[in-house]
């Protein structure tokens, strides 16, 4: 169920489900996207200063925002992103690892378009151990529920 504009209130709080990221997924990403060996070389990882596999921060902000849409809040009221602020990893993803979303509602502001707002989300990833992964703010323009 989307919600719009008016219906979120600084400080709420919404949690999504977890997503299990297989090895298999983590190296295909990288391949494509982010091709360095602690992504897709498994010998040479477990001899990197992470001793294994881990999943490119990329990818990781993929599966928060996949897991953020997975939540229904913003999908049929979302106008478009504007951008992301404070990104930061702070635990590397390993494969099998299965990760959670948590979001709050930062802030939130009039645009100068009278059919949409501002909305600032904090995304905050965690994984199966309630460690936090990653961290970032998105910024969107979410339509009202009624136009003026």
């Amino acid at each position: 169920m989307s919600l719009f504009y008016e219906d979120f209130t600084v400080g709420q709080v919404f949690a999504g489900g977890g997503r299990t990221i297989p090895e298999a997924e983590m190296i295909q990403f990288a391949h494509i996207y982010d091709p360095q060996n602690m992504h897709v070389d498994r010998l040479h990882a477990e001899e990197g200063p992470f001793h294994g596999l881990i999943a490119s921060g990329f990818h990781t902000i993929c599966l928060a925002w996949w897991l953020f849409l997975q939540l229904g809040l913003v999908h049929d009221s979302m106008w478009v992103g504007i951008g992301i602020d404070a990104l930061r990893w702070h635990r590397p993803v390993r494969p099998g690892d299965t990760v959670s979303l948590q979001v709050e509602i930062v802030d939130k502001s009039p645009s100068s378009a009278p059919d949409r707002g501002r909305v600032t989300f904090s995304h905050t990833l965690t994984n199966q151990n309630g460690e936090v992964v990653m961290t970032y703010h998105s910024l969107n323009l979410i339509y009202c529920k009624v136009a003026p």
